[in-house]
């Protein structure tokens, strides 16, 4: 296990992490299309939670059980992370285009340099800064497809100050799993705060009418099993391992990988063409994630999650 606690590790775990939430933008149409947003992302949380709570049970026991001085960053990490994060996302995505929002959650990692560096001290370099500039604008290419006319014609509206606040929730949820996470395993924080953001979202849901019923056809039924083992359960842990690792913001840089893989995805699921201009931009992107987490294969030992501070 000492590999996943070196920087290659760490990041191949996040480069799997934002490929699953890529997929997870493409396959989570099917579920969505039978199911109301809210209601879906809690089954989805709910899911992850139960199988979550087994594997935290079974491997550390009554250690799991968190003080009551660790249960209100618990608290915070699953309002932030998991029910405001989802609501702003989906309540977004409905106002505004896919465009502006692959191109909002490209600006998450700006966000997560600006508040790792106010409230952790981080500081990244001016090769890491040029690195986030770089898949950004890697980003732009990939959603616009390379057209000067998407971009002269991209407005913005009330959904995207959703998709804002969404992706400033995410940050403040990364840069607060890194504290919570010196004190517990990021195994037993990612069960927690994936528990806590289920119950808001089920209060949300019955708010909204969900009256317990479920009815899924079996793509929809694949689609939401793929939301809670690939996209939800592994991607959480190994997010929340990367974040106590090397911290929220050379981990943000990751999402942007986010839009390459739902591009490729869409390509083999939904048959969309990709273009010349979009592989130019993934080749950005990439090449920004490495400018970011430059000199790989450090180990780090100082500070492991699960050891306390």
């Amino acid at each position: 296990m000492g590999f996943f606690y070196t920087n290659k590790g760490v990041y191949t775990l996040l480069i799997i992490t934002n490929v699953l939430w890529g997929a997870n933008s493409v396959t989570a149409k099917f579920a969505v299309s039978e199911l109301a947003p809210v209601t879906t992302a809690f089954l989805r949380f709910a899911g992850v939670s139960i199988l979550l709570g087994i594997a935290v049970w079974l491997s550390e026991g009554k250690r799991a059980l968190p003080s009551w001085k660790q249960v209100p960053g618990l608290v915070m990490l699953g309002v932030t992370g998991i029910f405001l994060n989802n609501v702003f996302f989906f309540s977004g995505i409905q106002h505004t285009t896919a465009a502006n929002a692959s191109l909002l959650v490209g600006g998450g990692p700006v966000f997560t340099a600006v508040l790792s560096a106010i409230f952790l001290k981080d500081r990244l370099t001016l090769r890491q800064l040029f690195g986030i500039g770089v898949s950004f604008i890697g980003v732009g290419i990939v959603v616009a497809k390379g057209s000067w006319e998407v971009i002269a014609g991209l407005s913005f509206n009330r959904g995207d100050l959703l998709l804002v606040m969404g992706s400033f929730s995410w940050c403040v949820y990364s840069i607060l799993g890194r504290k919570v996470m010196r004190q517990m395993s990021a195994l037993v924080v990612t069960a927690w705060s994936s528990a806590v953001g289920s119950v808001c979202l089920l209060i949300l849901a019955v708010w909204q009418g969900f009256d317990g019923t479920v009815h899924l056809s079996p793509i929809g039924w694949g689609s939401m099993v793929f939301m809670i083992i690939g996209s939800g359960l592994l991607a959480f842990y190994f997010w929340n391992h990367g974040v106590s690792v090397v911290g929220p913001n050379r981990a943000a840089i990751f999402i942007n990988l986010i839009p390459l893989s739902g591009m490729f995805f869409a390509a083999l699921l939904l048959g969309e063409t990709l273009t010349f201009a979009q592989f130019a931009g993934a080749g950005l992107i990439i090449g920004g994630v490495w400018l970011t987490t430059a000199n790989a294969g450090t180990k780090h030992t100082e500070n492991p999650p699960g050891q306390g501070c």
